[in-house]
């Protein structure tokens, strides 16, 4: 849908809906005091940990980390876009949704919509090919690869002829021109002039967006011709690393089996289907990206990687394994053996032996180690822990992170402690969570590890757990949020997912509703928000707690600023500047006279 939605007619399509009602349409909930607990519909668990919050419309996962209010609810479990996830609660809720949009917005639908008929158009022009005398070969091919005629519908092959121009003539003869044939990738420019059909004599795979739209092709020889697979050029529309092959037929089964597989082409997905695996896609390659690990992300937590067996399939498969681990998920790696790929696999073994691939698959902490041991033998101790340990440092589930640190200390025969200490030293050594995260991975797994209240949450310190709670009394009660205000002011956090929150909060008008506040947060954040939403307060002199949250915060910048000032006196008296260390031996007394310090050994 075009243009921006209301913010009033959004606001009334979220007072209408009720998040408890719009989740038990997919998940079984079950009452637990002021919340609902349920199976996350995002990944495999066996433990409840999805909590829908009734009384502030929010959701979280304490065992993923997904989380946000009813929108992004709808959003994740049917793969919308959020005004088709605001459209669709509307028509559910009885609020019709205006479509308002600007000239410039009208013109960019317009050409989106005739490039996807276009593309429409040339999918069914290979489809009917392929049945047609001149597809004689490429059927024959299809069904030498055993595919059936329902794998091949479902999946809509089609056939290319061979030829230069069979497309183009098609195509002119219903208005579309040349210019638009190349733009859309389907043709190539002649230097000499004119230009020429850029898929001939190859087998078709039309390659859609997640919401089920051709948005390019793959084709494929069928003999030894190179290059053997060859994709619509990058453009406007086809973008191979936003792109996961087969994801709007999988998603079904992704929901319904709990996890999704990763594969490299299309024979893989469209033989395994037929097969009877039907959450499976492919990565159109090996080069997996962050923002293809984002789209598999709307639909599942947990993720098998089946690449190819050879060397090339090896380690692209534990590069997509660590995207994968440090935007959240987790993942396993299978293992295929005596067959090139998963079809030439399951062609010989079926689904039975498929599913024994997939309960052999292990963690990636595990693959990488028996491939380090492979590489360096046990003989080096230390190269083969340096290649797991930013994969150790980024385990997000303190189980997961013990039974790696177990198997590690198990194959290189040493003791789990060691391990452990070489993963606080890394930790403590490297900023970032892994060689390969960033600062967004890092909240996301802090998040995912969080505990479902207040008072049982492990912080870093004090002053993180002072302010996650500063920060949910101030989300819940206007009176608290004026004296945290008047208190502390309105930049204290040093958490900046906090103080993102708080800005937002603060700029929205505290008077909305808290789901509302969801829509004005990336997705990092709002993780955050869901988290700290559903816990419940514990304890009933919450007075107390806010004075002792606001205290423990007031101490530790006051210990701060006085390590700074310490600081720069040191540096004044090495310079020799004495009128500034008796300046700043004043601002340090005064400091000090004014905090109250605890005892010697205690800790703040």
């Amino acid at each position: 849908m075009a243009g921006r939605i209301p913010d009033a007619v959004i606001e009334e399509i979220r007072q209408r809906s009720d998040i408890v009602e719009v989740v038990s349409r997919y998940v079984r909930l079950e009452k637990r005091g002021k919340n609902y607990l349920a199976l996350c519909p995002f990944h495999q668990e066996k433990t409840p940990s999805f909590t829908v919050s009734p009384e502030k419309q929010a959701f979280h996962c304490f065992g993923c980390g997904v989380g946000g209010n009813v929108f992004k609810f709808l959003m994740m479990v049917e793969g919308l876009s959020f005004p088709d996830a605001v459209k669709s609660l509307g028509a559910k809720v009885g609020v019709e949704v205006p479509e308002e949009a600007s000239p410039a917005e009208l013109a960019r639908q317009g050409k989106k919509d005739r490039a996807f008929k276009i593309y429409g158009l040339v999918r069914d022009f290979y489809r009917i090919l392929l049945g047609k005398d001149i597809g004689a070969r490429a059927l024959q091919y299809l069904e030498s690869r055993n595919l059936s005629g329902a794998a091949r519908e479902t999946f809509q092959l089609g056939y290319a002829p061979p030829g230069w121009d069979n497309l183009i003539k098609f195509l002119a003869a219903r208005g579309i021109r040349e210019e638009e044939m190349v733009k859309l990738g389907l043709a190539q420019t002649r230097e000499t002039g004119g230009c020429y059909d850029r898929f001939r004599n190859r087998v078709m795979f039309p390659i859609w967006d997640s919401q089920g739209r051709v948005v390019g092709f793959g084709g494929r020889t069928m003999g030894d011709d190179n290059p053997k697979y060859l994709n619509s050029p990058e453009g406007e529309f086809f973008n191979k690393g936003q792109l996961l092959y087969g994801l709007h037929i999988a998603r079904k089964g992704i929901r319904e089996i709990g996890y999704a597989v990763l594969m490299e082409g299309y024979m893989d997905v469209v033989s395994t289907y037929q097969h009877g695996v039907t959450n499976a896609v492919a990565s159109l390659g090996t080069a997996f990206t962050r923002d293809q690990a984002k789209l598999l992300m709307a639909y599942t937590h947990d993720v098998v990687i089946a690449y190819d067996a050879d060397a090339a399939g090896v380690k692209a498969a534990v590069r997509a394994a660590e995207i994968l681990q440090n935007s959240g998920c987790q993942v396993r790696i299978a293992t295929i053996p005596g067959a090139k790929d998963p079809d030439e696999f399951i062609q010989k073994n079926g689904l039975a032996g498929w599913q024994k691939i997939i309960e052999n698959a292990v963690p990636l902490v595990q693959y990488k180690l028996m491939q380090a041991v492979k590489t360096y033998g046990l003989q080096n101790k230390r190269k083969v822990l340096q290649e797991v340990l930013p994969n150790l440092a980024a385990v997000a589930s303190p189980i997961e992170l013990e039974e790696a640190i177990k198997q590690t200390a198990t194959v290189l025969q040493v003791n789990w402690e060691t391990v452990l200490e070489e993963i606080k030293s890394f930790r403590k050594n490297t900023r970032k969570i892994s060689q390969i995260g960033d600062n967004s991975v890092k909240n996301s797994h802090n998040i995912a590890s969080t505990s479902n209240s207040l008072s049982t949450a492990q912080p870093r310190d004090a002053r993180s757990h002072a302010e996650a709670g500063i920060l949910r009394f101030a989300l819940e009660n206007k009176v608290w949020l004026e004296r945290i205000v008047a208190e502390l002011g309105r930049e204290f956090f040093q958490n900046r997912d906090y103080q993102g929150i708080f800005d937002a909060y603060l700029a929205s008008g505290v008077e909305q509703p808290l789901s509302g506040l969801f829509d004005l947060l990336d997705e990092p954040r709002q993780r955050v928000l869901s988290s700290i939403l559903v816990q419940e307060i514990p304890g009933e002199n919450i007075d107390q707690m806010v004075t002792d949250f606001i205290t423990t915060i007031k101490k530790s910048s006051e210990k701060a600023r006085l390590e700074n000032l310490l600081a720069q006196l040191a540096a004044a008296e090495r310079a020799g500047d004495t009128e500034k260390v008796r300046s700043l031996s004043r601002q340090i007394h005064m400091t000090m006279n004014k905090t109250e310090w605890p005892e010697r050994g205690v800790a703040t």
